[in-house]
């Protein structure tokens, strides 16, 4: 409940003052912190953080990123084991073609992409992408296209679920490195 207002209240300043909001880092809720311990072994703590994204920030990272960003506000959670920075995760739900998917995007210190679990999948199972198709992501980075088709392999019976994945992939690669400072 106080996060929620935290990140109201944050969201509201920063709407006023047209600019990014970027939370303080703080803990993870508990179900959300485990998420993102399985994707870097040996965290010690895990701090979020929500950022909105102001429109030139919207502007640059729909441009490089070649998607659309549908979402302002995005949370971002740091994996970190004593000073050292494990990685970043999100963990962002979107539309595949009628019902969401929810995914958890893990990234390494320096942006590229570490992992993409599929958290949630409420489409038939027949339209989920296996976890063999998912494991190509792993490294691809800002230089990477990430477009089914080109750098990803297409996939019979489920691209509506590939090119989403690949969508949410490059706009929230660019959204951290547009946040948190993640370069290559």
């Amino acid at each position: 409940m106080a996060r929620a207002l935290l990140m109201g209240l944050a969201t509201a300043a920063a709407l006023a003052a047209g600019g990014a909001a970027a939370g303080e880092a703080g803990p993870a809720p508990a179900k959300d912190e485990a998420v993102v311990r399985s994707a870097f072994p040996g965290t010690e703590r895990v701090e979020v953080r929500d950022v909105l994204l102001t429109d030139p920030m919207v502007e640059r990272i729909e441009r490089l990123a070649r998607a659309r960003v549908k979402e302002r506000l995005v949370t971002f959670y740091t994996a970190r084991r004593g000073g050292q920075v494990l990685g970043y995760a999100v963990i962002h739900s979107h539309v595949v073609r009628t019902k969401r998917e929810t995914l958890l995007l893990a990234f390494e210190p320096d942006g590229r992409i570490r992992k993409v679990t599929v958290l949630a999948f409420l489409e038939p199972q027949e339209y989920r992408p296996p976890e063999r198709w998912l494991r190509q992501l792993e490294g691809k980075g800002p230089a990477d296209r990430l477009a089914v088709g080109d750098d990803l392999a297409p996939i019979t019976g489920a691209t509506l679920s590939a090119r989403g994945i690949a969508e949410e992939s490059r706009w929230l690669l660019q959204a951290l490195r547009e946040t948190a400072g993640a370069r290559p």
